[in-house]
């Protein structure tokens, strides 16, 4: 499994996880601020400050959204800001960032299930949940909500583009002025004053008709401060509550059909990605890290555009509790199942990313007879050296080498006797390929773990590599 980036972030202190409002002290981030619903959360809300930093007016505000039944994490703007500034990157990925927070807290406070978090913003904060989400791949977060938005930032250094952030140098080249985004991976809603004296109120409503996928709520009476909150906390409470209604599905899998053997898959985290012509192969493929999104979701979608039917198993969401080798087996194979009979395959493809991969080889070797013989394929995209099948809070703060090596599984795979293939990146140094010999087939990629983008040529080379082959007899 591979660490994100983010694996800076460092348990300094835990002030009383089960007392009112603690603090943890999380890296870059300094203090974040948690506020517990009563009852068990229905959503996460990242907060982030205004320049004043974590104080009065926006603790009222993540109290209104932890009395609606959220888990609030407060962070102060003031402090990430200047902890990015200091970074060696050339560019902040902010979004990578907010999702680890995101999973940290969440694991650390032991919820039994993940939740995709929305993000709020105040005055830079709200620029900076903008940016975060406009960055961030897809089902990275559920929405942001931005209360007195101004496209500029006081930024000593960029954001890198992500999945398509644009922007200019501000005044006199300092900070930046972001610029509309061409298109949204999730809802955008900005709250505007008409008597914002900081954030010209028309900027912004030109800013949101300019941003597919987003909406302004206009409200009369309110300044910058929103210190009156009879004139806006009705408005804020709608929009929330509508952007978290209903609830995010865990799977969007369908029933099982008559002829599918009666394999239900509705309780696995599964995502389809119908085929978008004919043919003749399933491919089930297990996420990284960060769940559904960016590389699992392109690799998958180039295989259905050449008519691969995609299951994909959302890692982060299956692994969040743990889970042995055998079980690991067995729902891959529930989903194998399903799905060849749902979408009539006569030939299996496993694939996994990152942690998908790590797990392959060990979910691979333990497939049942009956698949085996279905089986035409096998692509692992930047395994690593050891997995655990659960989700630690070692996997944001580094260290922990326990869980199970992969080198050992992934050299048995040659015993199914289909192709092998194995993705890494040229600037990757925790690489299972480099260990592997034939028949598997190493395949050097541009760039990291995230192969330059070059997701259509990986999705090429695996077709070529299985389409003129059977089943194993």
């Amino acid at each position: 499994m591979k660490r994100m980036c983010v694996a800076v972030l460092v348990v300094l202190a835990a002030v009383g996880v089960w007392a009112e409002e603690p603090t943890l002290e999380l890296g870059r981030f300094g203090t974040v601020h948690l506020y517990r619903p009563a009852k068990p959360p229905t959503t996460v809300v990242l907060f982030v400050s205004g320049d004043g930093g974590w104080n009065a007016g926006v603790i009222d505000m993540a109290r209104d959204l932890q009395e609606l039944g959220a888990l609030v994490v407060g962070v102060d703007i003031v402090h990430y800001l200047g902890q990015l500034a200091r970074g060696e990157e050339k560019c902040s990925y902010a979004a990578a960032d907010f999702e680890a927070l995101s999973q940290f807290v969440q694991k650390k406070l032991d919820l039994p299930a993940y939740l995709s978090p929305v993000m709020v913003g105040y005055s830079s904060g709200a620029t900076l949940v903008y940016a975060v989400l406009v960055q961030a791949p897809p089902n990275t977060f559920r929405g942001a909500i931005s209360l007195g938005f101004c496209p500029d930032l006081p930024l000593v250094k960029p954001m890198c583009k992500g999945s398509g952030l644009e922007w200019t140098a501000g005044p006199k080249g300092k900070g930046v002025v972001f610029l509309p985004a061409r298109g949204l991976a999730a809802p955008w809603v900005a709250l505007q004053g008409t008597i914002d004296q900081v954030c010209d109120p028309s900027q912004t409503e030109d800013f949101v008709a300019k941003t597919p996928g987003s909406e302004v709520v206009v409200l009369p009476k309110v300044g910058h401060g929103y210190s009156v909150p009879r004139n806006w906390l009705p408005q804020f409470r709608q929009v929330f509550q509508k952007m978290v209604t209903p609830p995010v599905p865990r799977a969007t899998a369908t029933a099982a059909p008559e002829g599918a053997g009666n394999v239900p898959v509705a309780d696995l985290p599964v995502v389809e990605v119908p085929a978008e012509k004919a043919g003749d192969t399933l491919a089930v493929f297990l996420s990284g890290d960060g769940g559904w999104a960016g590389i699992d979701r392109e690799v998958a979608e180039a295989l259905a555009r050449q008519g691969v039917a995609v299951a994909g198993l959302d890692s982060l969401r299956y692994f969040w509790t743990r889970r042995t080798p055998e079980q690991a087996a067995a729902d891959v194979a529930r989903v194998a199942r399903h799905y060849l009979a749902t979408w009539q395959r006569g030939r299996l493809l496993l694939a996994g990313y990152s942690r998908g991969a790590d797990v392959l080889p060990l979910v691979a070797n333990r497939l049942p007879d009956d698949l085996r013989r279905c089986l035409v394929g096998l692509a692992m995209l930047g395994p690593s050296h050891r997995v655990e099948l659960e989700f630690h809070v070692t996997d944001w703060v580094g260290g922990g080498d326990s869980g199970f090596e992969t080198a050992p599984e992934a050299r048995r795979l040659a015993a199914l006797g289909v192709p092998v293939l194995c993705f890494f990146g040229e600037d990757e140094t925790d690489t299972l390929c480099r260990d592997l010999a034939p028949p598997t087939a190493v395949v050097t990629m541009p760039g990291g773990h995230h192969f330059g983008g070059k997701y259509q040529e990986i999705a090429e080379r695996i077709l070529k590599a299985v389409s003129t082959g059977s089943p194993p007899s």
